[in-house]
């Protein structure tokens, strides 16, 4: 093998000895803490490296390893499902954690290069013996004879008096002097930082510190046109009666009968476009983070996709999932349509302080109520944070509380010491201006 193999640039392998040795130092990779302890970087490095070696690099594109890897149906939006993109990241991360250890520098390497799914594997002509590699010791030798003659001949001619070491300049001293002092101002502010996370950085630890993608269940929006019904809070749990009568008792039968269309996306798998906003708000917060989520519908989620990790609530009324975990804690949603709705005190059940009249005029309410609440679920044994609102402002609201550094440093002093670990809830308003939202504003906190 010629010494171009040991250049930087990409090496292919060709025979199957050659692909071998690429084999054990996916394994050497493997088999490291960086990657051991989870199923999903493994699956997919595993993956793109064995349909590299088998020359279908090329064809390695994100929905692709999305259906192959993650099992994702072959229509997936990839827009909202980001998960190749984000393990990608992280395999990229622990890739480069890895060859930065000393034991590995000099041991072929495995790489990702950014905006890429196919790996590239690079030869190193230090490695020596200790390095598996796909060619004989004769034909290396043979490689570097020449090379080493070469530069051995020009060593000769070189005058003696020219090896005499350059004293530095005191420009050159300033400037080691002054890059040494950033490298510790750097260092002092990266250190000072692990020390002192944000307010936001540690509301969300429980959440980024769980294995698993972060489920956002999201409430559908249930329209039905012709059907009058009459809406209450009864024992924790949204009930809804409808009229049976005239145009209702039509619209049922068509629903029985078999939905069209249109009346299915009329009523159907619709959201509301606040809690849109508030879920991928969130989402945002997860993905740059290195999180993958996946949003389910409140109507079709299931206590055991509850279970799989993280769990972000989005609304209130209209999410049983929400109501469900509300129901043991002490600020919880009341009312009905003829009261108007009301987040309660159950230490003071006779106030309504935080009421919301959801038949006015949209354009009239000036005034929403929301819960922000972070617990660690005892059914599903997962953390849970509930986003979640009387109305569609107050919704919005409580997801801008979660990225508010002002706001979140009010919430941290008001929960105490332990606000990364401990369990509360929190009731907030906002004020409404023509349907705009307004700040977010802490109005109680309960902590235990």
């Amino acid at each position: 093998m010629s010494i171009e193999t040991y250049d930087k640039a990409g090496w292919t392998p060709k025979t199957e000895e050659e692909k071998a040795a690429v084999r054990r130092q996916l394994h050497r990779l493997l088999e490291t803490s960086h990657f051991r302890n989870s199923k999903r970087y493994p699956a997919l490095f595993r993956f793109i490296v064995e349909e590299t070696l088998e020359g279908r690099g090329e064809f390695l594109k994100e929905r692709l390893l999305g259906v192959r890897v993650f099992d994702r149906p072959a229509d997936y939006d990839t827009a909202s499902d980001p998960i190749v993109r984000v393990t990608i990241a992280e395999i990229r991360k622990r890739i480069a954690q890895y060859y930065h250890e000393d034991a590995h520098e000099s041991e072929m390497r495995i790489e990702l290069s950014p905006g890429r799914y196919e790996p590239d594997f690079r030869l190193r002509p230090e490695a020596g013996a200790a390095q598996d590699r796909p060619f004989s010791v004769q034909a290396t030798e043979r490689a570097f004879v020449p090379a080493m003659l070469a530069v051995a001949s020009e060593a000769v001619v070189e005058p003696v008096a020219s090896a005499k070491p350059r004293r530095m300049s005191s420009w050159m001293k300033a400037g080691w002097v002054i890059s040494g002092m950033m490298v510790v101002a750097a260092g002092s502010w990266f250190g000072w930082r692990w020390m002192h996370p944000s307010a936001v950085e540690q509301f969300w630890a429980p959440v980024l510190g769980q294995r698993g993608d972060v489920t956002v269940c999201v409430p559908m929006a249930t329209g039905w046109e012709g059907v009058q019904a009459q809406s209450k809070v009864v024992s924790g749990a949204l009930v809804r009666s409808v009229e049976k009568s005239g145009p209702a008792i039509q619209q049922t039968e068509k629903i029985q009968n078999g939905q069209t269309l249109l009346e299915h996306e009329s009523w159907g798998e619709n959201v509301v476009f606040s809690d849109v906003r508030a879920a991928v708000r969130t989402s945002e917060y997860m993905i740059e983070h290195g999180r993958a989520t996946h949003m389910l519908m409140s109507t079709g989620t299931t206590l055991d996709d509850l279970r799989q990790g993280p769990v972000l609530l989005i609304g209130g009324l209209d999410n049983q999932w929400t109501m469900r975990a509300l129901s043991p804690l002490r600020y919880q949603f009341a009312g009905s349509d003829v009261q108007g709705f009301w987040i309660v005190d159950t230490k003071h059940p006779e106030r309504k302080d935080w009421w919301l009249d959801l038949k006015k005029k949209y354009a009239v309410v000036d005034r929403d109520y929301a819960i922000v609440a972070r617990i660690h679920d005892a059914t599903t044994g997962e953390p849970v944070v509930i986003v979640a609102g009387i109305g569609m402002s107050g919704t919005v609201a409580a997801s801008e509380l979660l990225a508010d550094s002002k706001e979140q440093e009010e919430l941290r002093r008001r929960v105490g010491a332990g606000f990364g670990q401990r369990d509360f809830e929190a009731v907030i308003s906002t004020d409404v201006v023509n349907g705009m939202t307004g700040s977010p504003k802490i109005q109680a906190v309960a902590v235990w």
